[in-house]
C-alpha cells in the first residue's frame, strides 16, 4: 500500500491554484480544517460549484480513510450528474488509472485504500436506512440538486442515517509522504440554483441573511468562472437586456420572487446598544398566534423626522401564552401601549390583566394594503443578531399571485407575523400619514 502511495505522490504535481479557482478557495480551507457540519454552495449556472464540490470529495477520498455518499432525489438522475462529474474531476486530475468506475450497482473505488463513492437517489429517504459499508464509515456526502427536495425533513432523515458512530483517528500520508494522525469528523456538500420562489425551504433556510449554526454558505456565479465559455456569456448578457429579472435568477442565482421587493429601502445591519438607549419614540406591536402559527411581540423606534423605522426587540414563538407574552413585556419594563390584533378581544383583556397597557388595533378597509405600502416607502434598519425573526420575514416576504401567477398588491399570507405586528404598532402614525396626504393642498401650476 505504501508504494502504491508512493507512486501517486510522485506523480507530476499539479498546483492547487491552477485547479481550485479564487472564488472556492475560502471553501476548500473551511472544508479541509473541519470547520462546519454543513457546507452549502449556491449561486447560478454556470459558477462551476459542482465541479469544485466534486474537486473536493475527490481530494478527501484519496486522503481519508472514509467512504462518500452522494444523493439526488431521483436515483436516475445520478448517472447523468453526480457520477459523471466525480469522473470528469479525477480524468482532469489525471489519476483515473487509481479508480476503478463500476455502473452496475454505481460506484466509484479508489483502489489504493478501497474506499469508495456511493451514490443514492431518495425517491424514498428511508432508503438511506439501508445504507451499511463494513471496512469505512460514511463520514462525508453531497447531496445535489437540494432545491428538488421536497422539504427539509427528506433531507435530514438521510443525514440522521448517516450520523450514526463516533468517528475514531486514523493515519495518512500528506502530499509531502509525511504520517500523520487526525480525527475524522463528519461534513457533508448541498448544492443548488436558488429557486425563484422566495418562500420555497431551502432559500428560506440559506439563501438571506439569517444562517443555520454549523453552516458554511457560499455564493457564486458564473462571473466567478475564469473558464466559462464566450457563447456562455453572450446568452447571459442577451438574457440581461431582454429580461433583467429573469438574469437576476438564472444567472446571479438570486431569488427574485416575482421580481418586485416589497421593502426596497430594507436594511440589515448591526443596531449597537448605544443606538437603543437614545431610542425615545418607541412603538409596539402583537399578532397572536394560532395553532401551530407563531405569536409575534415587535417592538421598534419610529424616527418620524427621517422616516427611519428601527427594530429593537422581539418576543416569536409557537404555542406561547398570552401569560408568557406578558412576562417578556414586564420583564424589559416596556410601558408604552401595545397595540394588538383586534381579532381577539379576550386575549387583549386578558394581556390587560397582566399590567400590560394592550389596546385593540383599529382595521379598516384597506388597511392591510395601506400598511403595507407605507412600509415599503419608509427606511427600515433591522439588526439580524438581535431580531432575527423580524429580519427573516421582511427580507423573505414575497408579493401574493393570482391563480395565473401574476402579482396582487398584497403580500402572502404566510410567514408575516411580524409584519402584520408591525403594522398594527405603527397603525397610528400611518392614519396621520394618510390624514396629511390626503389634506395636502396641491397648487395650481403658475402659482
Amino acid at each position: 500500500m505504501t508504494s502504491n502511495i508512493n507512486t501517486l505522490l510522485n506523480r507530476e504535481k499539479k498546483n492547487l491554484s491552477e485547479i481550485i479557482t479564487p472564488n472556492f478557495w475560502e471553501v476548500w480551507l473551511a472544508w479541509k480544517a473541519f470547520d462546519y457540519l454543513r457546507y452549502v454552495l449556491k449561486g447560478g449556472r454556470g459558477s462551476a460549484k459542482s465541479t469544485h464540490i466534486a474537486l473536493m470529495l475527490v481530494f478527501t477520498l484519496i486522503s481519508e480513510p472514509i467512504n462518500i455518499v452522494c444523493f439526488r432525489k431521483i436515483k436516475d438522475n445520478l448517472e447523468t450528474s453526480v457520477y459523471e462529474q466525480i469522473k470528469k474531476v479525477i480524468q482532469l486530475l489525471g489519476i483515473e488509472e487509481f479508480f476503478v468506475f463500476k455502473t452496475s450497482p454505481l460506484e466509484i473505488i479508489y483502489k489504493e485504500r478501497g474506499n469508495q463513492f456511493i451514490f443514492r437517489g431518495l425517491d424514498k429517504a428511508e432508503k438511506t436506512k439501508s445504507i451499511v459499508t463494513a471496512n469505512f464509515p460514511i463520514a462525508a456526502w453531497w447531496f445535489e440538486e437540494l432545491a428538488e427536495f421536497k422539504n427539509e425533513q427528506e433531507v435530514e432523515t438521510a443525514i440522521k442515517s448517516i450520523l450514526r458512530e463516533n468517528l475514531k483517528e486514523y493515519e495518512y500520508t500528506n502530499m509531502l509522504g509525511e504520517k500523520k494522525v487526525k480525527k475524522l469528523k463528519y461534513r457533508g456538500f448541498f448544492s443548488y440554483n436558488p429557486p425563484r420562489e422566495k418562500q420555497h425551504w431551502v432559500n428560506q433556510k440559506y439563501s438571506f441573511s439569517t444562517k443555520p449554526r454549523n453552516t458554511f454558505v457560499h455564493h457564486s456565479t458564473y462571473l466567478d468562472n475564469p473558464y466559462i465559455s464566450t457563447e456562455f456569456k453572450e446568452d447571459a448578457e442577451a438574457t440581461k437586456q431582454k429580461d433583467f429579472t429573469t438574469y437576476r435568477w438564472e444567472f446571479l442565482g438570486e431569488p427574485v420572487g416575482q421580481g418586485i421587493v416589497p421593502f426596497p429601502n430594507l436594511i440589515l445591519r448591526k443596531i449597537t446598544d448605544q443606538e437603543v438607549k437614545g431610542f425615545d419614540n418607541l412603538r409596539n406591536g402583537l399578532d397572536w398566534g394560532y395553532g401551530v402559527d407563531p405569536v409575534a411581540f415587535v417592538r421598534w423606534h419610529w424616527d418620524s423626522t427621517r422616516q427611519i423605522l428601527y427594530a429593537t426587540d422581539e418576543f416569536y414563538g409557537i404555542q406561547k401564552s398570552n401569560k408568557q407574552v406578558a412576562g417578556y413585556i414586564n420583564k424589559k419594563r416596556y410601558r408604552e401601549p401595545v397595540t394588538c390584533d383586534s381579532a381577539e378581544p379576550k386575549s387583549v383583556a386578558e394581556m390587560r390583566s397582566y399590567g400590560v397597557k394592550a389596546v385593540s388595533a383599529k382595521k379598516g378597509k384597506g388597511s392591510v394594503e395601506y400598511g403595507e405600502k407605507w412600509l415599503g416607502e419608509i427606511t427600515i434598519i433591522i439588526d439580524p443578531q438581535r431580531t432575527p425573526n423580524i429580519a427573516r420575514e421582511f427580507e423573505q416576504i414575497d408579493y401574493a399571485t393570482d391563480r395565473w401567477g401574476e402579482p396582487l398588491p398584497r403580500l402572502e399570507d404566510k410567514n408575516n407575523h411580524t409584519i402584520d405586528a408591525t403594522r398594527y404598532a405603527l397603525e397610528t402614525d400611518m392614519k396621520r400619514h394618510r390624514k396629511a396626504r390626503n389634506n395636502k393642498i396641491v397648487r395650481p401650476k403658475g402659482f
